[in-house]
């Protein structure tokens, strides 16, 4: 297995141990990682920052959680952010869970806790080599 991600990746998770772990691991992929605590925060670094390849979005957050940020953002006009892919962050999927994600416009799903390996796949596909 390929053990490089050259992505920049923005974490939204309300769980500081989750982002924890997540930047652990992609830190000894050699991917870089910036964090965001909730939906709110999100949706103001992606506008700030055209620099994120991809997201890894909590769906359950408070405030504003990881579906509302991702149809803000997909609401926007300007390519980047239709473009930009999202993978939510989720402990379980139902089917109606993964109707709202979809409907959403979110890329892909990854289970928390997440498998590592299966983490690497799903970016690995959005690398910018």
């Amino acid at each position: 297995m390929e053990t490089e991600l050259h992505l920049n990746v923005l974490v939204v998770d309300d769980n500081n141990i989750n982002r924890l772990l997540i930047n652990k691991v992609l830190t000894r992929w050699g991917a870089h990682a910036d964090f965001a605590e909730n939906g709110f925060q999100a949706v103001e670094k992606i506008e700030a920052n055209h620099n994120y390849d991809v997201v890894l979005m909590d769906v359950y957050m408070p405030g504003m959680g990881g579906i509302e940020a991702t149809q803000i953002i997909r609401a926007k006009k300007e390519s980047y952010f239709q473009q930009l892919p999202i993978i939510a962050l989720t402990a379980s999927m139902l089917s109606s869970e993964r109707g709202q994600i979809d409907d959403a416009g979110m890329n892909d799903y990854i289970l928390k806790p997440f498998d590592p390996k299966g983490l690497f796949e799903k970016l690995s596909a959005y690398q910018k080599v």
